[in-house]
């Protein structure tokens, strides 16, 4: 299975949506009433929201959002706060912020739960603390490749090149996106902090390649979290995309 419809088919799988509901699009709304860029795109009695990873807009679902909205659903995407397209962002960079903007947004666009969470990457550890501090309103979460609360991505100011181990480039990195860096390992210590989230259904989607340049061993030393993750979860379903 492609990675595209992998990823199309785990969020159908925890939407549970009908077949009879039609997908209606919606174009991107920005600086109207609210603080993000948004795109809607679809409709159902679920609503899963695309959250992204670090450095990524709403753009980077610009291809898979259609695929799912087009299984009765409806789709959220959006930028957060400190990215083109969205308001300058304010106070820490951390998961219990972010989650707390997202959630005042979707109340100022009385776009009501059930959500179904989707977080790729640093994403991914801002809705495991969605999920985990907000149960109530979510009926599915899918983490794709996600970040471990304990993942210590660490800002190598004189860094001269692209992602050296767990050093990440900071040469002409814009300001939001160093910031989110620097306050992730807070973002890591929240989520950690916060209570188990027993009764969301929960698939951890992890690739199987190694990086360019690893090996079979440091590949299975990145998995190891993703399994944590999954720990984290009663009865989270693991699936590997080869």
């Amino acid at each position: 299975m492609k990675p595209f419809e992998m990823l199309r088919a785990s969020v159908v799988s925890l939407s549970l949506c009908c077949v009879s509901t039609v997908a209606l699009p919606a174009s991107v709304v920005a600086g109207d009433m609210s603080h993000h860029q948004i795109h809607i795109e679809g409709s159902g009695a679920r609503t899963v929201i695309l959250e992204s990873g670090l450095g990524d807009t709403l753009d980077i679902w610009k291809d898979i959002q259609p695929r799912i909205a087009s299984h009765c659903t409806r789709t959220l995407s959006y930028t957060r706060a400190g990215y083109l397209g969205s308001d300058p962002a304010n106070g820490p960079r951390d998961s219990a912020t972010i989650v707390k903007e997202l959630r005042e947004e979707l109340d100022r666009r009385n776009i009501q739960p059930p959500y179904v969470l989707v977080g790729h990457s640093l994403g991914g550890l801002y809705m495991q603390y969605f999920a985990r501090n907000f149960p109530a309103e979510v009926s599915g979460l899918l983490l794709v490749d996600s970040t471990h609360w304990d993942q210590h991505m660490i800002i190598q100011t004189r860094a001269n090149q692209q992602y050296l181990g767990q050093r990440e480039v900071t040469l002409f990195m814009p300001w939001i996106m160093r910031r989110e860096l620097s306050d992730s390992a807070e973002a890591g210590a929240q989520v950690h902090e916060s209570p188990s989230a027993e009764d969301v259904r929960t698939i951890v989607l992890s690739s199987t390649v190694a990086p360019k340049g690893g090996t079979p061993e440091t590949q299975e030393h990145a998995q190891q979290p993703q399994d944590e993750i999954a720990a984290d979860f009663p009865g989270a379903r693991h699936v590997f995309d080869e």
